[in-house]
């Protein structure tokens, strides 16, 4: 270490001290605003040298949600057979019986393996798009001025290139597959409920926007606490690391106590974040859920009153109730997804952030 370095550390801000030329100052980033769209469409083009694979992801997710889609509504059929069945003096058509039940279980099998291959090669997609992206973080630091390494916090830094990747990752692969199915599903679906009863889905379908304007409102709430974790993340990781990498010069200055306190600050602003973050996206699944369960009560009554009078049957009903569970089941799963979509997205950002850094 050069001689000139080691003179006394001088006052400086809570949140930024000081401390010899290892020490540098562990400032929390500042948190602001993110351009979502433009950092989807962003991390989406890393994704382009995979476009085929991709393809073949989403043509097993159609492939997979039309086999799922088609089999409530063959399952009516079962139900009607067993009906006209009991009511006729024959008895029920067993053969017939038999073969509609087997054709459902064909479609939930091949539903479930074309669901498990969409899976397998989805996640080679994401985990070879991460490897690009480290490796370009990698180049990036390699190019790097020392100058800029040392003004930055290196917990921070070690935070994008770790914490930050391997949480898009994650975020990714929990929710793009999900994503594809439940957007599918609630396509499918719609197409079957309008064959069977246009005004049972006119009240499915009123329950659209209030489920969008709900996740809407929370996910804006809970986005700038996401950002605001992940930079606190990156903050405390600096101090940890530096604190340890510059020990002794700790402790020749003098700055235990200051050190502690940067920490203490540090670590009670990633808390609050971290818990307001959780905590509002933590609600998107209750208020769904009561949503959900409104429109299941409203499908059941007016359906009773209709198979009453005659303009449905028993199976056209148990079919619907299905499908009005699968209706709102793929907007609960895109609401849960809003959650981690935004942690994943907000560390998207840092990454990209540190990229275009001159």
């Amino acid at each position: 270490m050069s001689t000139s370095t080691e003179e006394n550390v001088e006052e400086t801000p809570q949140h930024q001290v000081t401390v010899g030329p290892r020490m540098m100052g562990a400032t929390v980033p500042v948190e602001r605003s993110k351009d979502f769209r433009n950092s989807t469409l962003r991390l989406i083009s890393w994704m382009r040298p995979e476009r085929f694979r991709l393809f073949l992801v989403l043509s097993s997710a159609v492939i997979s949600v039309m086999m799922s889609v088609v089999g409530p509504k063959i399952l009516g059929n079962a139900t009607n057979v067993i009906i006209s069945g009991v009511q006729a003096p024959t008895g029920i058509d067993f053969p017939e019986l038999h073969r509609t039940l087997l054709i459902v279980v064909g479609l939930y099998l091949g539903s479930a393996a074309m669901a498990y291959f969409q899976g397998f090669l989805l996640a080679g997609v994401i985990h070879r798009t991460m490897r690009r992206l480290r490796s370009a973080v990698e180049n990036k630091i390699n190019r790097l001025p020392l100058g800029y390494i040392d003004r930055t916090p290196r917990g921070d830094l070690l935070s994008r290139v770790t914490n930050d990747i391997d949480n898009i990752a994650q975020s990714l692969a929990q929710s793009l597959s999900m994503l594809f199915i439940s957007l599918l599903t609630v396509v499918g679906v719609l197409i079957m409920m309008l064959t069977i009863s246009p005004l049972l889905s006119l009240v499915a379908v009123a329950t659209v926007p209030v489920t969008l304007i709900t996740i809407k409102y929370i996910a804006g709430k809970s986005k700038k606490r996401f950002i605001a974790q992940w930079s606190h993340t990156g903050a405390l990781n600096g101090i940890v690391e530096e604190t340890f990498a510059g020990h002794s010069l700790v402790k020749v200055f003098g700055q235990q106590q200051a050190t502690e306190d940067r920490f203490e600050a540090t670590n009670q602003k990633l808390f609050e974040a971290a818990f307001g973050a959780q905590f509002i996206s933590g609600m998107i699944m209750p208020a769904m859920m009561l949503v959900s369960n409104l429109n299941y009560v409203a499908i059941a009554v007016i359906g009773g009153l209709r198979v009453a009078s005659g303009n449905l049957s028993i199976g056209d009903i148990q079919a619907f109730i299905q499908y009005s569970r699968q209706f709102t089941q793929p907007i609960n799963q895109l609401a849960s997804l809003a959650n981690m979509l935004q942690s994943g997205i907000a560390s998207a950002e840092r990454v990209f952030e540190f990229l275009d850094v001159d």
